[in-house]
């Protein structure tokens, strides 16, 4: 089994410069320095890649050290047989518009992950293995505390159409929300949502069930409990969540693709959700039986050839009730 415990760097783009540190710790820039020496040597000398992504994108975005943890998954189950690799995480919080205008060329970023949509599938290369089984589309809802009640009378998706929902300008759930006729209200940043929301400026915010419960508690962490994630029922579309790299980098998505099918046949990909501070929530997956589903079609989504795309999602109590429009995994 190859080395799971490589140490992950940070950089960050600043005056066209480029700099490294260790997370979660300040370096002086005589470090600074050194440790790109010294990583550049390392490559040199024993050929290592350098595979670089995304920051998170606030101190409320707790999936980010999932994907990461995933990202370097892939590359060690793939290193026998395409050698070392090291990831390298930005040091600068960015929008999904931004990642992925800096993944172009593999300029500045060589793989980020995002929800799946038409224009992604076509301007990048996707890896066709969902991060997250096919559940991104299995949404909870966090809303404010004081509106449980309120909430708790909601069965479908007509029940919603008087409520306003908060989402990311540059999320595809922002058009797929709209094309069920449903008022969002958009934000540029990920911390806004729940800003917004405690203000009252939006009703809900929908997140999907591998990441809204550790989102909830870091926000009561930082800022007081008067939000909560809410359930009873929840709002489900046909939604992927891929890993993407430049069109050009067959490469390192022949790589990452290889790593990710190994973790599938291995088991290490379902251990890792298991144990992960993000999805350990989900599990036992029978947990999520009884649930009121508002199912949504989702204009933006096309079948992937080959794709694994609904691993886990299949596995649900729930799964064979889902009659998504032309979609049905």
């Amino acid at each position: 089994m190859p080395n799971q415990s490589k140490k992950v760097y940070t950089w960050g783009i600043q005056s066209s410069q480029i700099c490294f540190m260790m997370i979660n710790k300040l370096v002086t820039v005589g470090l600074l320095v050194f440790l790109l020496m010294s990583l550049q040597l390392d490559a040199n000398e024993k050929k290592i890649e350098v595979v670089r992504t995304v920051s998170a994108q606030s101190d409320t975005d707790t999936a980010h050290s999932y994907f990461t943890s995933l990202i370097s998954l892939a590359l060690n189950l793939s290193e026998p047989k395409f050698g070392e690799a090291q990831l390298v995480v930005s040091s600068e919080p960015m929008t999904q518009g931004r990642w992925f205008r800096l993944l172009d060329g593999s300029a500045y970023l060589d793989v980020v992950w995002a929800g799946a949509s038409i224009s992604r599938d076509v301007d990048y290369r996707l890896i066709p293995v969902d991060l997250l089984g096919g559940i991104l589309g299995i949404r909870a809802v966090i809303i404010r505390k004081s509106d449980r009640h309120r909430f708790l009378a909601i069965k479908s998706r007509e029940d919603l159409k008087g409520l306003t929902a908060c989402q990311g300008q540059h999320w595809p759930d922002t058009a797929i929300l709209e094309a069920a006729q449903l008022s969002v209200l958009t934000v540029n940043k990920f911390e806004s949502n729940f800003l917004m929301l405690s203000k009252g400026r939006c009703d809900y915010f929908p997140r999907g069930i591998h990441e809204g419960y550790s989102e909830i508690e870091q926000y009561h962490m930082l800022n007081g409990n008067d939000l909560v994630i809410f359930d009873d029922f929840l709002i489900t579309y046909p939604f992927n969540m891929w890993f993407y790299v430049d069109k050009d980098n067959s490469a390192l998505a022949e790589r990452l693709t290889y790593g990710l099918e190994i973790a599938i046949a291995n088991g290490s990909f379902l251990k890792l959700m298991q144990e992960h501070g993000v999805t350990s929530h989900l599990f036992p997956l029978k947990k999520w039986n009884n649930r009121t589903l508002i199912q949504l079609s989702n204009p933006l989504h096309r079948p992937t050839d080959g794709a694994s795309s609904w691993w886990l999602l299949e596995k649900y109590p729930f799964y064979q009730q889902l009659k998504w429009d032309g979609h049905n995994p």
